[in-house]
């Protein structure tokens, strides 16, 4: 049996079969559009430099009013207390007269130059090779500060120190002490070991007279 449509019903179906072939495209249409506008509409986030008083900042600013900025560092700078210098050590005035007399009396030259500075110079012999010459040498140079007098060292193996006193005096005591005054008189000679308090005490007597 052949079943054979109308031409009404033929054109029915093909008017249903175009509104959902066009259905379906609209659809379609719509969905690649919402998909495309919601890519488009996603937010980008935009990072800033961090800024406020311990952010880093790579930009220099320049003061609104220079001449403004330039009178408050010069204010700044005046406001700034002096540097205070140290004070020069001022060194004694050195005796010309006392120096040539102390040299004729036959004294080393470095005790005639430290009669030239004080009427009472301490004087330390000492062997640099002993130990015990070396604890005394320290009490006598801090005797001599407590005293306010020069100290001068000399080494009894030096013929270029102590010739001169060993001509004088004979032989030296290791260690020893002596003590001049101007204009070269020995006032006083320890033989032996001396800590600084004896030594401070013998110069300040000499110096006494």
């Amino acid at each position: 049996m052949t079943l054979t449509l109308s031409p009404p019903v033929r054109i029915a179906a093909l008017c249903g079969l175009l509104a959902i072939v066009l259905l379906g495209g609209g659809l379609m249409f719509l969905g690649g559009g919402s998909s495309s506008s919601s890519s488009v509409a996603t937010p980008r986030i935009i990072k800033h430099h961090p800024f406020g008083p311990g952010a880093k900042s790579t930009h220099k600013t320049t003061p609104a009013n220079p001449a403004h900025a330039t009178s408050k560092a010069q204010h700044k700078a005046a406001a700034k207390p002096a540097a205070r210098r140290a004070p020069v050590e001022q060194k004694p005035a050195v005796d010309r007269g006392a120096v040539v007399a102390a040299l004729a009396a036959g004294l080393p030259a470095p005790i005639a130059q430290a009669l030239g500075r004080s009427d009472t110079v301490v004087v330390s012999l000492y062997d640099p090779y002993s130990q015990v010459d070396g604890i005394s040498f320290a009490e006598a140079r801090a005797g001599a500060a407590l005293a306010g007098v020069p100290f001068v060292p000399l080494n009894v193996l030096s013929e270029a120190q102590v010739g001169k006193l060993t001509a004088h005096l004979g032989l030296l005591p290791d260690p020893g002490l002596l003590v001049y005054v101007r204009p070269g008189t020995l006032a006083v000679k320890i033989s032996g070991f001396a800590d600084k308090e004896t030594v401070a005490q013998a110069a300040q007597d000499a110096t006494q007279g």
